[in-house]
């Protein structure tokens, strides 16, 4: 399988926040980050560039959108959430310079998911338990960025484990003068399956995730992840669906319908103001605009 992970092999350089801008930042995203899917939010959790301990067990390294056409999607997320997308793997990829965490698309002609590449401490041992939990593991591979591992699940959903090499950089994100967020940050992901414990029992015992109950039935908040992830069960296929950080909701919104997407009105939740969106492929994603 082409590894959709090559974006990583760009330099990253350390940041140390400034303390005071970091006891700013906490408090905002203390009051954003209490998304949709009826999630409970009860602890504060920061995006990769906005952060200083190092990656851990479990966070989402990367994530790739996985489309039917790769130029037409990057004409369509550069529009609605103002990126400006570089060609990748030739004509089938593209990478958006700058996002927490780092992210792309990738034209794929039968599949449109959220791929996401999570990180772990040793992926040999998480290969293993990949394996004894019902999915598929390849071996791992070397890359510039680490070592790889293509995976599917007990759902049959592809994703990849990341072991970060040893002299990885505490973070990996924008300088800290944009920390505060910056339109495209991927601040949410919520896993929609048919059966939230088997997804739980199966993560959980891959990469160590640990949840509590959201606010409504079949809704489960996994602890201490970046980005923050959800799991909501009940569902007839499954699905990733990305939350996506705007300046301007209400002109994201426009963008999408322009563009050819479709979008619920932006509406106020406690945390900020959110809309439920499709694009052109009908890939369902959010938008949301916080304090």
């Amino acid at each position: 399988m082409t590894d959709p992970l090559d974006a990583l092999r760009a330099p990253v350089t350390p940041i140390g926040p400034d303390p005071a801008f970091a006891a700013r930042l906490r408090a905002r995203v203390e009051r954003a980050l209490g998304l949709p899917e009826g999630v409970a939010v009860t602890e504060t959790t920061l995006t990769l560039a906005e952060r200083e301990p190092p990656l851990k067990q479990g966070d989402i390294s990367y994530a790739s959108l996985w489309v039917p056409d790769v130029a037409r999607a990057a004409a369509f997320y550069g529009a609605v959430l103002g990126l400006e997308y570089v060609p990748d793997h030739g004509n089938r990829g593209r990478q958006a310079p700058g996002l927490a965490p780092p992210q792309g698309l990738w034209e794929h002609p039968a599949l449109t998911t959220l791929f996401c590449s999570y990180v772990v401490d040793d992926i040999a041992a998480a290969v293993a338990r990949v394996r004894a939990a019902g999915g598929q593991a390849e071996e791992p591979v070397p890359r510039a960025y680490g070592l790889s591992a293509d995976c599917v699940d007990t759902d049959g959903v592809r994703f990849a484990l990341h072991q970060p090499p040893a002299s990885a950089p505490a973070t990996a994100g924008p300088p800290a003068s944009t920390a505060a967020g910056h339109d495209g940050d991927l601040v949410y992901v919520t896993l929609e399956v048919p059966d939230a414990a088997r997804t739980l029992e199966f993560y959980g015992s891959v990469l160590g995730w640990r949840c509590h109950p959201g606010r409504t039935p079949g809704g489960w908040q996994v602890e201490g992840t970046t980005p923050m992830i959800g799991v909501s069960g009940g569902h007839s296929a499954s699905a990733a669906v990305p939350v996506w950080q705007v300046t301007d909701v209400a002109a994201a919104v426009a963008q999408v319908r322009a563009n050819g997407g479709t979008s619920s009105e932006p509406h106020r939740e406690p945390y900020g103001l959110m809309a439920a969106c499709a694009d052109g492929h009908g890939i369902r994603f959010s938008l949301g605009q916080f304090p």
